[in-house]
């Protein structure tokens, strides 16, 4: 009894995503519905813990909506209870409000420029600019709500045991999602997806998508560093642990853009810091998880796939490649093949690079607006520009940049440079702090990633970057008091 008390709180966010698996295993949609307003209210009252809230559902977000619809806009529930809160705790100081900073007013100017060029250039939909303002502006929010609170060690290990729970259920799902070749642990749509053999290998997880997997289970990564390294209070073992089949599962999502990005930011850090002593426990880490969970893991699973229900499933996924390999040399070893590199000139990466910048020569000032070349609106409403450049489907650009020069030309070229660019300016002026040099290798490597992913519209990246972001943006007092308050902590 003692015990529970001790660890209730802990204990409380397991009961909440245990909560929401219920409600997604009986699948009724107005439980959905209701949780969303019974939140709403929660968020008014509980602003710091609608954030937390957050981490627990983002990352299993793609996942329990396939079961419960209803669950789709949760996310927007808490952020906009938050919000208000922030509003009316800040009724007596209203100019607060109205306090930004350079990104923030660049980001803004972005958004302007995409929505006047898609409605008044290319003529989109109220409904589909709002829609992509959504998809950037939504998880800016929480910057703008958790930057406006102060930070206790009591929010770090609440975040730290939101995030435990949360990685647990993703890595057993992860881990039989492996071994019963996608057919175990996942809803039947994901089940049936179309796959060719490289892509069969890579863990897609709860999020549905081996690269925003990866991206999340980074950031889970950099947490659990720092409260193994900082926070004695805590279970190192059980956060070594847990960050060995983390390191495994990012490695089997085979995402190569998230290992770019991971080693610029490692690298970024090691420089910067010169704190070369992380480096040994990285390696040490990396080489117990491939003892340990990906060389046992890929080998039951290389068993399972030679067994005659195995080899059937194989089988009928080998259907959508040709040669029907997989395997990390497969997939890491066609990154620069002729095969690959003609299929993507052909109706690829490059394809939709060649056909940007054909789109931003034809709007050289303002682009075709949002909604109209390869962002998440366009998947919504098909745009009115791809009979014109002989695109003849719908696609998610994987390339920030490339979608940015297109929909907004060289003013939101300009604009999103300078957000991009004053982030790093900020944090380059505090080097001399820990937090600061994290923050610029996260905001290098974002740079890079940019490259491959449309980054900026993720939710899970756009939830941990904007959160690190508004945590860092607190005074050096605050963050070397917070830091000091969890170190001795026993």
């Amino acid at each position: 009894m003692e015990f529970l008390q001790k660890h209730s709180e802990k204990f409380v966010w397991l009961a909440v995503l245990l909560l929401f698996f219920i409600i997604t295993a009986i699948q009724i949609n107005i439980l959905g519905y209701l949780l969303g307003f019974v939140l709403f209210i929660y968020a008014l009252f509980k602003p710091k813990n609608a954030i937390l809230l957050l981490f627990l559902y983002i990352p299993i977000r793609p996942f329990i909506i396939e079961y419960v619809g209803s669950f789709r806009y949760l996310g927007d529930f808490l952020i906009f209870g938050a919000l208000f809160k922030t509003f009316w705790d800040s009724r007596s100081n209203i100019k607060s409000l109205f306090q930004f900073k350079l990104f923030e007013y660049a980001l803004f100017a972005f958004l302007v420029i995409g929505s006047i060029s898609s409605l008044f250039v290319t003529g989109m939909s109220i409904v589909t600019v709002v829609l992509q303002i959504r998809a950037f502006i939504l998880m800016y929010l929480v910057y703008y709500i958790v930057k406006r609170m102060d930070i206790t060690k009591k929010d770090v290990k609440n975040i730290l045991w939101v995030t435990i729970w949360t990685v647990i259920a993703i890595i057993i799902q992860a881990i039989a999602e492996k071994l019963f070749i996608r057919t175990f642990l996942l809803p039947e749509a994901w089940q049936q997806m179309a796959l060719s053999a490289k892509n069969r290998v890579r863990i897609y997880g709860m999020l549905g998508n081996p690269n925003v997997l990866s991206i999340y289970l980074s950031f889970v990564f950099l947490l659990f560093v720092y409260i193994k390294r900082n926070v004695p209070s805590v279970n190192s073992k059980l956060i070594a642990v847990l960050n060995w089949f983390v390191f495994a599962i990012i490695v089997l999502t085979y995402s190569r853009g998230t290992w770019i990005g991971f080693v610029v930011m490692l690298l970024t850090y090691l420089v910067i810091s010169k704190r070369y002593t992380i480096l040994k426990d990285f390696l040490k880490t990396a080489i117990l998880s491939a003892i340990i969970v990906i060389l046992p893991l890929t080998g039951l699973t290389a068993l399972i796939e030679n067994s005659d229900l195995g080899a059937e499933k194989v089988k009928q996924i080998q259907q959508y490649d040709q040669e029907g390999k997989s395997g990390f040399i497969d997939r890491i070893g066609g990154t620069f093949s002729d095969d690959t590199i003609s299929s993507s000139q052909g109706s690829g990466r490059l394809f939709i690079v060649k056909k940007g910048f054909e789109v931003f020569l034809d709007n050289p000032i303002i682009g075709t607006g949002f909604g109209t070349f390869g962002d998440s609106a366009s998947l919504r409403q098909v745009s009115p520009i791809y009979d014109d450049y002989d695109i003849g489907y719908q696609f998610y650009s994987d390339n920030q940049y490339i979608q940015i020069i297109a929909q907004t030309g060289a003013l939101g070229v300009i604009a999103f440079a300078v957000y991009l660019l004053s982030m790093l300016v900020t944090f380059w002026k505090r080097r001399d702090e820990r937090f600061s040099i994290v923050m610029i290798g996260v905001i290098l490597a974002a740079y890079f990633m940019g490259l491959v992913y449309n980054l900026w519209e993720a939710d899970i990246f756009g939830l941990c970057f904007f959160t690190l972001l508004a945590v860092a943006n607190h005074s050096r007092e605050e963050l070397r008091s917070l830091h000091h308050s969890l170190e001795s902590e026993k």
